[in-house]
């Protein structure tokens, strides 16, 4: 048996930032919770592990070895999960999963059960929600209505909330639904509230019918008919380009929805006699079909730029990549699964994925800018090197050890003729955006440029890590005009092209995601894309001023240019982001980002306001304290009911929107978080401008909305509507004539 101690484990050289990432994440620990295994033993145990499914000792001991000196030389690394549990006997190393949600109960239930399996495994879910019936639809089984693909969307993201992905971290999920689907404008603003569907990514399924209606010229050309998913029949037609401004809006406002072209991720599908593809895994960057999976690894770029040759040293580049595509290979043989649909539908396709990262370190080394004509055909002619490289080992390996299984149904099976070859596995390529991995590789994010040249990254655990282009700071320093006052303005989201201390030319070179243009974020994917089996995962950064008309632009110019799909995100558009630049009011001498967001503190003596409410029977007092600009900085609320559950729920809420809004989070978000909450007391009110409410905490924040001018939401007709739904037939009472009615069915709860 091959031990780590036939092995030669050169040390591995980390950024302190990848060692807190490590540590915090991958390493094992002892029952008391103490790291108990360094990165060199990490990467060792991982070796190994994909190592065992060769087939003699002298070859598990030879390819262990070389798997080693690739991770530990950081030119590559497989999926967090491989690095967590390779070798543990725990989890999956997968990192992600789409599983299917047919149109009844049975197997609503089942894939939620499947979905905390595999998150519980540590794995993230995609769904396709568009095979379910609109909501309302009759339901012949038990005459009652089907509540349709949203609150679908609702519970699994329940689901997610109880279960941690291998421990490790939150749920993660991607929620898709077809463009033409009933309930599609439900769906396309599930998260405009900001609190629904948290753990999800939501993308709209479009079609090139759909496309050509919403860009057709007169009225009549962009009518587009929604159908039953079940048999197709019309639910009703929509104006295509309206509904395409929705869309619009929405992604403007909080990042989703994302865009997935159905015909472009189609026209690729390896196995379109297994049925066609119509979701895909969190990150949009591996379509697949009902119970498959991703097996992900990305080869960085950054170490392979030869400076002498002004070129990539493509033997190098070639080896890595070899070695890269059997590792992946032999992650599949070894991989265990949660439930055996998934283990089957995985070792039918064998389908694998590498793709990069450290795309913009490699092209700042080559003193390539981001967006121009030369990086674009650079980044055509690396991928196309990678995928030739991926495809002939892949056949190498067919020869060796099979083809996939399914392979005599696939697009290159026998009876293909010119296109028909022997792989071993159905897809080979794919661009992931490496989050955590580039962190440990101490590299640029898959394709990305670089998001600033200094800001801080919050983990999904909580741990707020500051980052910082120490090549930028080089190059400054180099040529003197490098100062804390240049850093510290940056760390506070200064445009690097607006500084004209700084040369033109290193301008360009170190453009960052706001800096450079939307159209050379989607010429970058769509290159990247022409020569990826699977699909690219790529966000098109935009700056907080982006307008509706520039996201618009984005997904135009996607499709045209051959993308499966098309992400977006305006910076600043949720309370939380994962890269973020310092407050302007916090201190920043050093030049680097501050730990944590800056707190805007009261004064000792504030002003405040305080308003008697009463919600159905029970009497209490909302208290504001005030900043000295008249602002909300605290709330208490207080009810006659002290010491109840609902009394120190509304107490706990009190102290965290105080918090909240004392670090800067807009009472109109914190509003549109919490008002609707349901739970007892709720009823009239002695509010003539709020006559109903569900809740005490529903009536205290559409108060506060009212009292510091805050725009109401838009409610259709000035509807009272409450919130709570009919026992009867599921849709939303009203407050009418001080009683809550059903204008659908004419139930009263006063009759």
């Amino acid at each position: 048996m091959v031990t780590s101690a036939d092995l030669r484990l050169a040390p591995v050289t980390l950024t302190e930032n990848a060692r807190t990432v490590l540590e915090r994440r991958y390493l094992l620990r002892d029952a008391e919770g103490n790291v108990m295994e360094t990165a060199e033993e990490l990467f060792a145990r991982v070796a190994l592990h994909i190592a065992s499914s060769e087939a003699s000792e002298e070859a598990r001991r030879a390819w262990a070895q070389r798997y080693y000196d690739e991770m530990a030389a950081l030119r590559f690394l497989p999926n967090s999960p491989t690095l967590m549990n390779a070798g543990t006997g725990q989890g999956t190393l997968a990192a992600c999963f789409v599983l299917p949600v047919e149109d009844t109960l049975e197997s609503i239930m089942a894939t939620a059960e499947a979905t905390a399996m595999v998150q519980k495994y540590g794995g993230g879910t995609g769904f396709a929600f568009s095979n379910l019936r609109g909501k309302g639809e009759p339901i012949r089984t038990t005459h009652g209505a089907a509540c349709g693909p949203v609150s679908v969307l609702r519970h699994y993201d329940d689901v997610s909330r109880l279960v941690t992905q291998g421990g490790k971290r939150d749920g993660a999920n991607m929620g898709v639904l077809r463009v033409d689907h009933p309930d599609i404008r439900e769906f396309i603003h599930a998260k405009d509230d900001g609190v629904t569907a948290t753990r999800f990514n939501i993308s709209v399924a479009v079609t090139q019918e759909f496309m050509d209606a919403a860009a057709a010229p007169t009225e009549a050309g962009r009518r587009f008919m929604l159908r039953d998913p079940r048999d197709g029949s019309p639910r009703g037609e929509v104006d295509a380009a309206a509904l395409l401004e929705e869309i619009v809006d929405s992604a403007w406002q909080t990042g989703d929805p994302g865009l997935i072209f159905l015909d472009a991720v189609n026209a690729t599908n390896p196995t379109p006699a297994l049925g066609p593809i119509e979701a895909t895994n969190p990150c949009g960057e591996v379509p697949l079909l009902p119970w498959e999976a991703c097996t992900l690894g990305s080869v960085n770029l950054g170490r392979f730029w030869d400076a002498e040759a002004r070129d990539f040293d493509w033997d190098a580049l070639g080896a890595t990549v070899r070695i890269a595509t059997r590792f992946l290979d032999g992650v599949v043989e070894v991989n265990e699964f949660p439930v055996p649909e998934i283990t089957e539908a995985v070792r039918g396709n064998r389908k694998i994925g590498l793709g990069v990262m450290g795309w913009a370190d490699a092209l700042i080394t080559a003193g390539v800018p981001y967006a121009s004509d030369e990086a674009i055909a650079l980044g055509q002619r690396v991928m196309g090197f990678i995928q030739d490289a991926a495809d002939e080992v892949s056949e190498g390996l067919a020869s060796e050890k099979g083809v996939f299984p399914n392979w005599e149904r696939s697009i290159y099976g026998p009876s293909e003729g010119a296109r028909s070859r022997r792989f071993r596995n159905a897809t080979r390529t794919c661009i992931a955006p490496t989050g955590t991995i580039a962190i440990i590789a101490g590299a640029s994010s898959g394709i990305e440029p670089h998001f600033s040249l200094t800001h801080y990254r919050r983990m999904g655990d909580g741990t707020v890590l500051p980052e910082a282009n120490e090549h930028f700071q080089q190059v400054a320093r180099d040529r003197g005009f490098w100062s804390e006052e240049l850093m510290a303005d940056l760390a506070h989201g200064d445009r690097l092209g607006e500084r004209t201390e700084v040369p033109p030319d290193l301008r360009a070179l170190f453009a960052t995601a706001h800096d450079i243009a939307p159209s050379w974020h989607v010429r970058t994917q769509a290159a990247f894309q022409e020569h990826t089996d699977l699909a690219v995962s790529k966000t098109v950064n935009l700056p907080r001023e982006a307008t509706s008309a520039d996201i618009r632009e984005v997904y135009l110019l996607a499709h045209r240019l051959g993308c499966k799909g098309v992400t977006v995100y305006r910076d600043g558009s949720r309370a939380v982001q994962v890269l973020a630049h310092e407050p302007r009011e916090a201190p920043a001498s050093t030049g680097t980002p501050a730990p944590a967001p800056y707190r805007r503190h009261l004064p000792d003596e504030r002003q405040s306001i305080t308003h008697k409410f009463r919600v159905g029977e029970q009497e209490g007092y909302v208290t504001v304290g005030l900043f000295e600009d008249g602002t909300p900085g605290e709330v208490f609320i207080k009810i006659a009911k002290e010491g109840s559950t609902v009394s120190g729920l509304t107490d706990a809420v009190a102290l965290l929107t105080s918090i909240s809004l004392q670090y800067g989070v807009g009472l109109e978000k914190l509003a549109t978080k919490l008002e609707q909450t349901r739970f007892e007391p709720y009823g009239i009110t002695s509010n003539p401008d709020i006559p109903f409410a569900t809740s005490i905490l529903d009536y205290v924040f559409r108060w506060l909305r009212l009292r510091f001018g805050v725009e109401l939401p838009h409610v259709e007709g000035q509807r009272a509507l409450s919130g709570l739904t009919c026992p009867d037939c599921g849709e939303q009472l009203e407050y009418l004539e001080r009683c809550l009615t059903c204008q659908a069915c004419g139930y009263s709860k006063c009759s």
